[in-house]
């Protein structure tokens, strides 16, 4: 039985164990995926990757970092509303709505709301992107609205009570530019549109991509 243990069985260990010796020095010893965390938030950059067994000093595992130069950006960071930054990383924009209980298109200033959305999507049902509304309970008082003149209201939302002066709204679009019209002129009781040659621009339109200051608030291309 020892013979044959020294014959057969001892070889065959023998040759087992070179195979493994031998084939990890051919093959070397296995390589990690790395990738450099520039910003120390422990989110990698995709850009960056080095495959090596160690795990070299500034890089990471992970690659999911979508800004590696800011730390207050990476995926499940707390998202900050309405600063045209998307800090979790998910592709989408934490924008403040208001509700539009009086469906007038002006929202409530008391009833902000945070919701996440793509740059230029509708505002979520019921609510608005402005908070303009004095009065969201009537609709017949908002920023568009007529001042009338005796009822002690603010109805157009200006400020000032049975007060108002015509401008001109070139445009059609509810807001007006330039200086007040002398009677019996008749227009808009507004001066807020930044644009009177386009109907698609005045204030509380939606901001989209264009190059163009939609919503008169002197930024261009902005989230909201």
């Amino acid at each position: 039985m020892k013979n044959k243990f020294l014959k057969t069985v001892l070889p065959v260990m023998l040759l087992i164990t070179a195979v493994f010796i031998i084939g990890s020095g051919c093959y070397g010893e296995p390589t990690g995926d790395w990738y450099e965390d520039a910003d120390g938030d422990g989110y990698g950059n995709i850009s960056s990757y080095i495959g090596q067994s160690d795990q070299p000093q500034g890089y990471v595992r992970d690659h999911s970092d979508c800004d590696d130069t800011n730390a207050n950006i990476y995926p499940n960071a707390i998202e900050i509303p309405d600063n045209d930054i998307d800090e979790n990383c998910n592709g989408l924009f934490g924008i403040t709505f208001y509700k539009d209980s009086d469906n007038d298109g002006f929202g409530d200033p008391n009833s902000g709301s945070f919701h996440e959305i793509n740059f230029g999507d509708e505002a979520p049902d019921g609510m608005v992107y402005n908070s303009a509304d004095c009065d969201d309970t009537n609709d017949m008082i908002n920023p568009l609205a007529d001042e009338i003149v005796g009822n002690n209201i603010d109805d157009n939302c200006d400020g000032d009570v049975d007060i108002f002066e015509y401008y001109t709204d070139a445009d059609g679009d509810g807001y007006g530019s330039g200086s007040a019209l002398p009677p019996p002129a008749v227009g808009v009781h507004n001066n807020l549109d930044c644009d009177d040659t386009n109907p698609e621009v005045h204030p509380y339109a939606i901001e989209v991509e264009n190059g163009i200051d939609d919503d008169c608030d002197g930024i261009t291309d902005e989230i909201i």
